[in-house]
């Protein structure tokens, strides 16, 4: 079976399983599920997140918060995620009726978890992407002509995903090595620019807290981590096979390109560079080639292809209706993000996300470990109000948090707040149910 053959083979398994369980002969090598996570972690957004960390925290800090908002990711999101999905063999739209309802499951899997982050990842994506072709060939028009070279190209990045082109394999395959030289030349050229000494003696814009960066980190890549049980379902269900997928998967990549980010941001910052987390900024003021600032253009696209194609699918499972036509919506309304400059809040952004998701996984979690005892229980109800109090309340109490990490405060109170209230809600039910 030749190359071409093979990957419609697989296509058509996958959507012949889309929503049903994957039998034990369908089952892959660990391997599948860590190559996955490690091409989503070797990204410039784990670079931009690395940067925004400079921007509040001292170099150690970084890293510190780095590798606990690592721990905590792997500990606490995909390997309970992972488990669920390996052991059950469904997909977290049908996971997330157990707790929240067959329309419950849509508007927290589909909108919170899945439309809303990769609007604004559009947005984010695209607008770092015009920017480094920019900063490599002049545009004409100023401002305007700029936002409507980011107009222009946030919807020719969409026509692949609209027409079910979901990655781009060629620049997918030459994405990591070109990844791993720029960040690998980022950080050769930022210990001789800076040296060992002031990168440790590093005394960032702010002040802020350790709490703050693990926070950050979290959310980086908190919804790959939550709809882990998307690629889990495929592998064995063995605890060391989705432990060895999330080791591999989670950390080398995101370590080295963190590594690096860190390196850069904090030497841009001593050349004048206000916006650590802004790659393109730090590239430029690192006078890097114009080559690397293309490929980075270019990978921003395959990326942007990834969040077109979720939100279009998104929005269909939410709305119904024409995934080509909420695939373009998406793009215009990122294409106006970009346009508005919301790389500008990207640390606002990662706040944000690190507020709404935790509290969804929470209540998964807890309703498949600790109320149904790992069985697979949909609701019939079309809104089950248990998840919903749980994201709402678990939300709040992440808003307010100021003295513990908000993303693991949001995930521990919706789990908490779910089990009271669905014990609760439960023991109502069969007391109505009792013959009077």
């Amino acid at each position: 079976m030749g190359e071409v053959e093979k990957k419609e083979s697989m296509m058509r398994v996958e959507e012949e399983y889309a929503e049903k369980v994957i039998p034990p002969d369908k089952r892959r090598h660990w391997f599948y599920v860590g190559s996955v996570y490690f091409g989503m972690t070797a990204v410039i957004v784990v670079c931009m997140t690395a940067g925004g960390l400079m921007h509040g925290l001292s170099f150690m800090n970084s890293l510190i918060a780095m590798v606990i908002g690592l721990i905590l990711l792997f500990s606490l999101f995909f390997l309970p995620l992972g488990k669920i999905g390996a052991e059950i063999g469904l997909n977290t739209y049908v996971l997330g009726e157990c707790a929240f309802g067959t329309l419950g499951s849509k508007i927290a899997t589909a909108l919170i978890i899945t439309a809303i982050p990769s609007i604004a990842w559009y947005g984010i994506e695209t607008e770092i992407a015009v920017k480094a072709l920019a900063s490599v060939v002049t545009i004409p028009g100023g401002n305007i002509g700029m936002d409507i070279l980011t107009f222009i190209f946030g919807i020719l990045f969409a026509i692949p995903p609209m027409i079910g082109i979901t990655s781009m394999a060629w620049i997918n395959w030459v994405g990591i090595p070109v990844m791993a030289i720029i960040v690998i030349y980022g950080i050769k050229l930022g210990l001789s620019l800076a040296g060992w000494g002031a990168i440790l003696s590093f005394v960032p814009a702010e002040d802020l807290s350790l709490t703050w960066g693990i926070n950050i980190q979290i959310a980086a890549l908190i919804v790959g981590c939550c709809f882990v049980a998307d690629y889990t379902r495929w592998i064995n269900n063995s605890n060391r096979d989705i432990t060895l997928a999330g080791l591999f998967g989670l950390f080398p990549a995101s370590i080295l390109l963190g590594l690096g980010g860190m390196i850069m941001a904090l030497t841009s910052a001593k050349l004048g560079v206000e916006q650590t987390w802004n790659i393109v900024d730090v590239m430029v003021k690192l006078d890097m080639p114009g080559m690397a600032l293309i490929l980075i253009f270019m990978l921003q696209w395959t990326t942007c292809i990834t969040a077109a194609y979720s939100s279009g699918l998104a929005l269909k499972k939410l709305f119904g209706g024409s995934r080509v036509l909420y695939t373009l919506l998406s793009a215009v309304i990122g294409s106006i993000l970009a346009i508005t400059g919301i790389v500008n809040y990207f640390l606002s952004f990662l706040g944000l996300i690190a507020i709404l998701i935790p509290p969804v996984a929470g209540a998964i979690i807890t309703e498949y470990y600790f109320i149904s005892h790992r069985k697979f229980k949909p609701k019939s109800q079309m809104i089950y109000l248990p998840g919903i109090i749980s994201i709402i309340i678990g939300g709040f109490m992440s808003y307010f948090d100021v003295i513990f990490i908000p993303a693991i405060t949001g995930l521990l109170s919706g789990s908490l707040i779910y089990y009271f209230v669905s014990s609760l809600y439960n023991r109502r039910i069969q007391l109505n149910d009792v013959p009077q």
